[in-house]
């Protein structure tokens, strides 16, 4: 196991570049796993390869270590703006249910209790601003109604 671990270890830092501009992160914490602690890539498809071979190497060290944490991994752009989030209120202060998200990447995350779950892609393809509304709209207005 020791050889497959560094063979996983090499071919991930074939992949990187000291001053990449993406990562592999966990999209729940934003930190970088092991083995990719402080690296970053020249590209997107080369961060995507090196999830691939970040998810290959944890799985290998779990067989060691069933306790070693299963988190997601992503790629995502080391420069992206952070999120900013807009709770939006009507005329008497209360809550609208309306949210607003920004940010660029695919790794934001937003989380949050009692909001209404929208898909965002379909068959791998991002859904345009005016789709994700269309579903926000409908089950705010269902969520109101009751």
């Amino acid at each position: 196991m020791p050889d497959r671990l560094e063979a996983l270890s090499s071919r991930i830092d074939e992949l990187t570049d000291p001053d990449g501009g993406f990562a592999v992160v966990c999209p729940l914490s934003g930190k970088r796993p092991v083995p990719v602690r402080g690296a970053s890539f020249p590209s997107a498809d080369a961060a995507e390869a090196a999830v691939e071979l970040v998810l290959e190497y944890r799985d290998l060290l779990r067989e060691v270590d069933p306790h070693l944490e299963s988190i997601p991994v992503v790629a995502s752009e080391t420069g992206a703006d952070p999120l900013a989030l807009d709770d939006a209120s009507d005329s008497l202060g209360r809550p609208s249910g309306s949210v607003t998200v920004s940010g660029d990447g695919d790794g934001e995350w937003l989380r949050m209790d009692d909001a209404p779950v929208v898909h965002v892609r379909r068959n791998g393809e991002l859904l345009d601003d005016d789709a994700v509304a269309r579903q926000l709209r409908s089950k705010l207005t269902r969520r109101r109604l009751r």
